[in-house]
């Protein structure tokens, strides 16, 4: 069995937990990531961390949005007499 340093150990196990990626697939990102330039890692972190702190539900309708409402609520043009 491989043994990783305890950093890249935790990389793999964190990619491990998100939906369809398994041992083999957190190692191609993780290896991605440990050649990838820095600048484009620190963009991949900020993005995780910008979801997490600014995205919430739309007040109205639940949909994935930065507003109190979302794009589509807000949209003039939107018959509010129809679900989709």
């Amino acid at each position: 069995m491989l043994t990783y340093a305890r950093p890249l150990a935790q990389l793999l196990e964190q990619l491990e937990k998100l939906p369809g990626i398994g041992p083999k697939s957190a190692q191609r990102l993780a290896f991605h990531l440990l050649r990838a330039p820095r600048e484009e890692t620190e963009k991949l972190a900020q993005a995780v961390r910008d979801v997490r702190d600014k995205i919430r539900p739309c007040a109205r309708c639940g949909n994935f949005t930065d507003e109190e409402l979302c794009d589509i609520c807000l949209d003039p043009r939107r018959d509010e007499a129809l679900l989709c």
